[in-house]
């Protein structure tokens, strides 16, 4: 009889555990990052040297190695609202999951929410905890065109891990593999046998009090909508450089020498060039030309007190908050490069990008692929 009485006491203690056990166990099916290991740190080593990543990592192409380790997670971003880009994030995940069952899938929410039937074994970042990309993601992998290339880089509050972009049918300068040869190119990262090319970054800050935002392609200030044209006072390294009215000032990276800053009439700046572009828009004088500046050049654009209008800060086309007169942004270089993995050929890829993106050089008579016989 006790023996009887403690079998169903024990049987009705399970029971009124499980609605907990449930719990905990369907907190863990959610596939979040939580339990993911912190990720593997990887080692760039510079090209044609034994030495690790220097002080100015932007001025050379690095080997990229895992010491130790293969790679323990990958963080996949896509376009979003395309059918085609989807279809491929789905089959790149589903080669990992293959190929390197040891590697963590990792999507952002919206993606996992949309896929999670297709790619059960995917994780996501918990909400609110968007930390969780930096500790636990070792590469990323971008499907789509320049603009989520340049998402990756708000997913990370400083050091963004090395990220390789697959075209979609779309060109840009940042992309410089296609998504037809994916399996070859991802295994040369997981394997260590890729070339990464460190894309030099800015840091804009508008007052002491404001968290520094890293900058990819530009920092500007501009009117935006405003009727009157803008007088911003442009400092360099505290000194004051010239005083400018018109519609506003660009500051760009290398990265985004040929985006906005090239729209203005800036020139075209190398990779491997470290420097700063300093651009006017639209400017109510014709001396006032493009400048390169060295990358150790502090930039402070302050709305000047007698402006008849104000301004708005922009970063990589995002309005940042408004600027009046009086107040000021400034710019300087970032500690953090974006590490792209690129070909192994940069001269070779990038002369092609100036050539077949921006047609650069081409005239009336000459309107074919090669402008003249490459023979000479």
């Amino acid at each position: 009889m006790n023996r009887v009485f403690l079998r169903l006491a024990a049987r009705a203690l399970t029971q009124t555990r499980r609605p907990w056990q449930h719990q905990r166990q369907w907190k863990r099916c959610l596939g979040t990052t939580a339990d993911i290991a912190t990720k593997t740190a990887p080692k760039l080593v510079r090209q044609g040297s034994e030495s690790g990543i220097d002080e100015h990592p932007g001025d050379h192409q690095f080997s990229l190695q895992w010491p130790g380790a293969t790679p323990k997670t990958v963080l996949l971003v896509r376009k979003a609202n395309d059918h085609q880009v989807d279809s491929a994030l789905v089959q790149i995940a589903q080669w990992f999951h293959r190929t390197y069952p040891q590697i963590n899938v990792v999507l952002e929410p919206a993606v996992h929410a949309q896929h999670k039937k297709a790619l059960p074994y995917a994780l996501t970042v918990p909400e609110g905890q968007t930390t969780e990309y930096a500790r636990t993601v070792d590469f990323v992998v971008t499907l789509g065109g320049d603009g989520t290339f340049l998402h990756v880089s708000s997913l990370f509050a400083d050091e963004v891990p090395p990220i390789i972009p697959f075209s979609m049918g779309t060109l840009g300068f940042l992309l410089p593999f296609n998504v037809a040869d994916f399996a070859a190119q991802l295994c040369r990262v997981v394997e260590g046998a890729a070339t990464v090319l460190p894309r030099m970054r800015l840091v804009m800050q508008k007052s002491i009090d404001d968290s520094p935002v890293h900058v990819t392609n530009e920092a500007s200030i501009h009117r935006g909508t405003y009727p009157h044209l803008t007088t911003i006072s442009c400092f360099l390294d505290n000194h004051l450089l010239t005083t400018s009215v018109g519609d506003g000032i660009i500051v760009a990276t290398p990265t985004g020498s040929t985006a906005y800053a090239l729209s203005a009439g800036g020139p075209i700046v190398h990779p491997l060039v470290s420097s700063i572009v300093l651009a006017p828009v639209c400017p109510r004088s014709l001396s006032f030309r493009p400048l390169m500046l060295p990358p150790t050049a502090v930039v402070k654009l302050q709305v000047h007190r007698a402006s008849r209008g104000h301004a708005t800060a922009y970063v990589d086309g995002r309005p940042c908050g408004g600027v009046v007169q009086g107040e000021s942004i400034e710019i300087r270089r970032s500690p953090f490069p974006l590490l792209c993995v690129n070909r192994d050929d940069l001269a070779k890829g990038w002369a092609q990008d100036i050539n077949q993106l921006l047609k650069f050089n081409r005239t009336f008579s000459h309107p074919h692929e090669t402008p003249f016989d490459e023979g000479g």
